[in-house]
């Protein structure tokens, strides 16, 4: 039973995993068609900022680590001998915090365009 909780967080901690980089990289891009529209330029000349583009970069890169990480865990929880058994609740604290710890500079680095948007919005509306 041990080893099938294992298996369980890993399968939940590698589709958090997936799905926080697979929000990373699309949800900034989203921003820079109505910022292009409202600066009237391309969607090229429109850039995003400095720490969006770094963790856009970096992110699914650690998120990548971090899973492996946790699938190497899991092939020695799997393969060692029955010993001492080795409790799934800690691996869980640890995968879920490790997804935590990633998370809340991608939540910054998703809000960053929205609010830079938001900002050149402003002027913009007449009055």
């Amino acid at each position: 039973m041990n080893k099938v909780m294992h298996g369980v967080v890993l399968v939940v901690f590698g589709a958090a995993c997936w799905w926080l980089s697979q929000i990373l990289v699309k949800m900034p891009l989203m921003v820079l068609p109505a910022a292009a529209r409202l600066r009237s330029v391309t969607i090229e000349q429109v850039s995003l900022p400095a720490f969006t583009r770094l963790c856009m970069a970096a992110g699914p890169v650690v998120l990548a680590v971090f899973a492996l990480g946790a699938l190497a865990y899991c092939i020695y929880v799997w393969v060692r001998k029955t010993g001492s058994p080795v409790s799934w609740t800690g691996f869980l604290a640890t995968t879920m915090s490790g997804l935590v710890l990633v998370l809340l500079p991608t939540i910054v680095a998703i809000y960053i365009p929205l609010v830079d948007f938001l900002n050149h919005l402003a002027p913009a509306v007449p009055k």
